[in-house]
């Protein structure tokens, strides 16, 4: 199926019906919908990720969903220099290496981030 960029609320997505679209930079989204959500990335923005990036179990043709894989396209494009206040960007970029940390590891290094500590006890 053919999404354009950027979405519209009321537009599809693999989650349904998109309710919110909130730009993330100049090719990137970020959509809700009634169930889930996720990043939309224009063809072009895409298409600069590297190949092992592009699809995942639960993200394809630009779609990445909003729980694990999100960070993914975050971090490959640098999505956190787009953000208005420091702070929340800085946050974000944290959230987006430990999300990458813990659900992408094999992928950790490729994206400048250090691989997860192993034999680490949380408690």
């Amino acid at each position: 199926m053919l999404y354009p960029f950027p979405p519209t609320c009321g537009s599809s997505s693999p989650w349904g019906p998109i309710q919110t679209v909130e730009a993330l930079g100049p090719d990137a989204v970020c959509v809700t919908t009634a169930s889930h959500g996720g990043l939309r990335l224009s063809q072009a923005s895409w298409g600069r990720l590297p190949e092992p990036i592009r699809k995942t179990a639960y993200s394809d043709n630009g779609w990445f969903e909003e729980d694990c894989d999100w960070a993914l396209p975050y971090l490959a494009l640098g999505l956190d220099a787009f953000e208005a206040d420091a702070a929340r960007a800085a946050e974000l970029h944290q959230a987006a290496v430990r999300t990458v940390q813990r659900f992408h590891p094999a992928l950790a290094v490729q994206l400048g981030v250090a691989p997860p500590e192993t034999g680490r006890s949380d408690g």
